[in-house]
């Protein structure tokens, strides 16, 4: 259970940073109606599958 709750924290902590350092630049610097790309969208499900595991 304990590798468990620890693949989860990672994986949440890799998705935040990626989503805050990587993401927010990436929107901010691009066109009016841009597509999500895939890193993005794995970084984000990262982030909230992170959460649902550890908790």
């Amino acid at each position: 259970m304990k590798t468990l709750r620890n693949i989860g924290s990672l994986a949440f902590v890799l998705g935040l940073f990626t989503s805050l350092f990587a993401g927010m630049p990436w929107y901010v610097m691009v066109a009016d109606d841009p597509v999500i790309p895939w890193w993005l969208r794995i970084s984000i499900f990262c982030l909230l599958g992170g959460i649902l595991v550890v908790l």
